[in-house]
Formats: structure tokens, sequence, C-alpha cells
């Protein structure tokens, strides 16, 4: 694992996880999502933060396992690190919303 694909590892994980926090942010001002008065919006968008990040972390985790080299094997477990780290900060964040 180049220097370069752990950039590329970590805006798989920036991306996503900085545009569904963004959705949330506001969501009073939009039409809900699932009609009615109940918004599924915060609901949705939760379980679909926990589970990018945790499949991210496990993907990671799986790359760190295969590789043989032992600098690309450090640079994918800093990744799962960050990505473990991320959620249990979202699920500790967003508890609320996922029941």
């Amino acid at each position: 694992m180049k220097n370069k694909w752990f950039w590329v590892w970590l805006s798989i994980l920036v991306i996503p996880v900085f545009s569904l926090i963004v959705v949330q942010i506001d969501t009073s001002s939009g039409a809900s999502i699932g009609g009615g008065g109940y918004d599924l919006g915060p609901f949705l968008y939760s379980w679909l933060l926990i589970i990018v990040t945790g499949v991210w972390s496990f993907c990671t985790l799986a790359a760190a396992l295969i590789h043989r080299d032992r600098a690309a094997k450090i640079r994918a477990l800093c990744l799962t690190v960050m990505g473990f780290i991320t959620f249990v900060t979202v699920l500790l964040l967003y508890q609320k919303n996922l029941s």
C-alpha cells in the first residue's frame, strides 16, 4: 500500500461520512423522508452512516491482514483504527436516531 493508496482509502471514508453528517444537520427545512408527519431521514441517514463506517473498517482490516509488506500493513492498521474511532464516535453522537 503506497502512500497514495492511504489517501485514497481515507477519502473513501471521509467523503461519505462528511456527506451523511451534513445531510443530518438541518432536517427541518426540507421535505420529510417517509411522508406524513414523521421524518425517517435521521433514522435512515444515521444507520447508513453506521453501516458505511463499519464496512469500511472491516475492509481496511482485511487489507491489513492480506498485505505482506510491513509498511503497508501498518498503514492499513492505522486506517482501521481511524475507522473504528469514527464508528464509535458516530454511534455515540447519533444513538438517539437509531431507534
